[in-house]
């Protein structure tokens, strides 16, 4: 509550907790709007690095349905190549994780997946462009490139251009 002041009152003591409760609705004020921005996220740098966190900050989005941060983190063009060959563009993507049964299946999905096939990510950066693969953590479980994202430096960011994915060995 707040320290007694002389005379057995707490006023004072109240009275310094409103610079700290007006400073911390400043703090989420500007906080909040910097929360919205996708810019903002830590996924700016031209590093190896930055191409993992950014698919890491992807992966998030879809599995809590962020649709904001996976509409500007793909590209116009972008393209997702499924295990059974199958092309998924990037507005069906965007819609499915705008729909909450499909957010959670996707979740679901994605996280049985990686528990059940662990792997490690392998960074190939080329100038503006990167090439994000997944491979097995496990070498009993082979080498075989499970999925593989390209990624382009955009106005300070990297986007999603091209994702393919390959079947787990059988």
């Amino acid at each position: 509550m707040g320290e007694p002041r002389e005379g057995g009152g707490t006023g004072a003591a109240k009275s310094r907790a409103w610079p700290s409760i007006g400073t911390g609705l400043f703090a989420l004020l500007f906080a909040l709007p910097c929360a919205a921005n996708p810019a903002q996220r830590p996924i700016d740098a031209r590093t190896a690095d930055a191409v993992i966190a950014a698919d890491k900050a992807w992966g998030d989005a879809e599995m809590q349905g962020d649709a904001a941060f996976v509409d500007w983190l793909l590209l116009p063009d972008y393209r997702s190549i499924g295990h059974d060959g199958k092309a998924t563009d990037k507005a069906t993507i965007v819609s499915g994780t705008r729909d909450p049964e499909k957010v959670k299946a996707y979740a679901a999905k994605a996280s049985a997946y990686r528990a059940q096939w662990p792997s490690q990510p392998q960074v190939t950066l080329q100038g503006d462009t990167a090439i994000l693969a997944w491979t097995a953590s496990d070498p009993k479980m082979g080498s075989a490139v499970r999925s593989c994202d390209i990624f382009v430096y955009r106005s300070g960011h990297w986007h999603a251009l091209y994702s393919q994915h390959s079947d787990p060995p059988a």
